[in-house]
């Protein structure tokens, strides 16, 4: 049986940074895609109802397994990306769920 993971990620944008968002999305897509994501859905928050967390998007991706996630984060490639993530997010969670 398939152990398939999901990465769900919520972010409120810097507005302040938009091309850091862009460098950093362009350049981060294809770290995931080679780890064998798959784009489930990404849905844009209206409305809060329950708790006071502003957030603006949430993408939620499937992967083969946990470990391909961590691999990706733990990459020398993605750890080069840091600071255009640091300056594209104002918040950004990343959760990993089965």
């Amino acid at each position: 049986m398939s152990e398939k993971t999901l990465m769900i990620v919520n972010a409120v944008l810097n507005p302040e940074e938009k091309e850091a968002f862009t460098y950093y999305s362009a350049q981060s897509t294809p770290l995931f895609k080679n780890a064998g994501a798959k784009p489930i859905g990404k849905y844009k928050i209206t409305e809060n109802i329950v708790g006071d967390k502003k957030l603006q998007v949430v993408v939620v991706m499937e992967f083969p397994n946990s470990q391909v996630i961590t691999d990706v984060f733990e990459s020398e490639a993605y750890k080069a990306l840091l600071p255009f993530r640091d300056k594209a997010f104002i918040n950004l969670n990343v959760y990993i769920g089965n």
